[in-house]
Formats: structure tokens, C-alpha cells, sequence
């Protein structure tokens, strides 16, 4: 039932994100629909809403996924857009449930200054991940006649021009990573020490291990799957599946040796029987 419902609310959410289609003419619109996976139409049809809507009408729930990426890949959806489709769509994967005491926990025991060594590489990842309201500054700005309150700018305040004003449980905090879905903060952990954000591999591997001593209490932990750039790539794996996937080879070779260090005990009857046979 819950599926069915997630399913529901994303046909929904993709939905508002295609009526965004109908900016295009009626000469053009077969090609957007064609570049995110829709159907085409005759411009016969209608209006270019409702070419849109008839479009959309027609995309099977076994292609919604697939329509849903193109449009996020194709810059369709505005940021809280796309964070709710995003959330959908990786929920998907049944990501593994970090409690928010664990994720309060490791927010106090980071070193902010150990996260942002770059403000615009840092900047460009919590765009990325969080809703930092800098798509509506503008009119804000219009509005108060100065600048408006932003997320965005109060994050360039507090972490970098007056260092130390914010800690990163602070952070966390205005970020909402807190309340966050489990596959979206596990997604930032794994940006956190990437080589997007960290140019430094001792880095990288001090701030994996920081994180580790803490997620691992929910069976999870950063571990290192490859390399980009020649610095290490971390993904968020979990803990029991590594120990449930132990290769055949080696379970037989640990079962060898268990048997070696405590053998089964011979029956008397049977030492005997084992003296006559030639």
C-alpha cells in the first residue's frame, strides 16, 4: 500500500514539474517530450497544455522513474521540486534508517572547519543536497528593498566570514539534515569526503573515519569503492551485508579451520574397527 501511495505522490510531484513543457512551441514540444521520455502527439491536439497533459496521461508507471530522471537531468524542476522527486526516487532502494540520534551525535563531533575548506565547493554541495532559498533571493531582495533572509547568505555569514559562529550541529540544524530522509543524509555523507568537496586525501580519510565511529552504530559505514580523479571515492555500505555475502571459498577455508582446531571426537568402537582394516 505504501508504494502504491509513493508511486501516487511521484506521478504527482513529475507531474507539476512537466506542465513546465508547455514553454515550448508546438513545433518543439515532440522533441522535449522525446528528450524526457514522453510520448509524442499530434499539434492538432489541442492546446499545448493539453498536448502536455495527454503526453504525460500516457506514461506507464513502469516508466515514471526513467521520465522523472530526464526532467532533473534536463534542469525542468525548481530546487524543492527536485529534492521531493529525489527523496521518491531513492527511497526506492530501501536505504538503511539512520536515527537522528546518531546523526546529532556525529554533527557534535565534527569539526566545521574540516568540512568547509572551500567556500565554493562546499557552497556548490549544499546547493546540491539542501534548499538553501537562493533561487528566491532575488525577489525578496525586490520585495524588502535590501537583502532578504536566505539560508545561503547566512551560511556564507556564520562559516565563513565570522568563523566559529556556527558549529556544525549548527549547520545540520538550519540545513534540516536532522529530519532528513535516510537516503538523502547518507548521500551527503558520501559527498562530504569526496574530491568534489575535499582536494586532500589524508583528509578524506580523516573525516571517513570521524563518520564511521558514528554510523556504524546504525550497521553502516563509508567505505572505499573505487577512486575518482585519483583520490578515493567512499560509498555508504552496510555493515550486515558484507558479512551476510562472505564468499563460498572463504567460509569453507574458516569451516577447515574450525574443524582443525576442535575435532570431532572418535567413538571408541570405531578407533577399533579403524586398527583391523588393512
Amino acid at each position: 500500500m505504501a508504494a502504491i501511495r509513493d508511486r501516487s505522490t511521484l506521478r504527482q510531484l513529475v507531474g507539476d514539474v512537466v506542465a513546465r513543457l508547455d514553454v515550448n512551441t508546438h513545433a518543439t514540444l515532440n522533441d522535449a517530450f522525446a528528450k524526457v521520455g514522453m510520448p509524442p502527439n499530434l499539434p492538432e491536439e489541442g492546446t499545448k497544455r493539453e498536448r502536455v497533459e495527454r503526453s504525460y496521461a500516457q506514461v506507464p508507471d513502469s516508466d515514471l522513474h526513467t521520465v522523472a530522471q530526464n526532467l532533473l537531468a534536463n534542469g525542468y524542476a525548481n530546487t524543492a521540486q527536485r529534492h521531493g522527486i529525489e527523496d521518491l526516487l531513492w527511497a526506492e532502494s530501501s536505504p538503511p534508517e539512520i536515527p537522528s540520534r546518531i546523526r546529532r551525535e556525529l554533527a557534535r563531533s565534527l569539526d566545521l572547519a574540516d568540512l568547509a575548506r572551500s567556500e565554493s565547493r562546499f557552497m556548490a554541495l549544499l546547493s546540491r543536497f539542501w534548499v538553501l532559498g537562493d533561487e528566491m533571493s532575488p525577489l525578496l531582495d525586490a520585495f524588502f528593498g535590501t537583502p532578504g533572509p536566505s539560508l545561503k547568505r547566512d551560511i556564507e555569514q556564520h562559516v565563513f566570514r565570522n568563523t566559529g559562529d556556527w558549529s556544525a550541529e549548527d549547520l545540520f540544524e538550519n540545513l534540516s539534515a536532522f529530519e532528513a530522509g535516510d537516503a538523502r543524509f547518507a548521500r551527503f555523507l558520501e559527498a562530504l569526503v569526496s574530491a568534489d568537496v575535499l582536494l586532500d586525501e589524508a583528509a578524506q580519510r580523516h573525516l571517513v573515519a570521524a563518520i564511521n565511529a558514528h554510523v556504524r552504530g546504525a550497521a553502516i559505514e563509508l567505505r572505499e569503492t573505487g577512486t575518482e580523479g585519483g583520490y578515493p571515492r567512499f560509498s555508504m555500505v552496510s555493515t550486515r551485508l558484507a558479512e551476510n555475502r562472505r564468499p563460498k571459498a572463504e567460509e569453507h577455508h574458516l569451516r577447515l579451520a574450525h574443524q582443525a582446531r576442535h575435532p570431532l571426537p572418535v567413538r571408541h568402537g570405531q578407533r577399533h574397527r579403524d586398527r583391523r582394516e588393512p
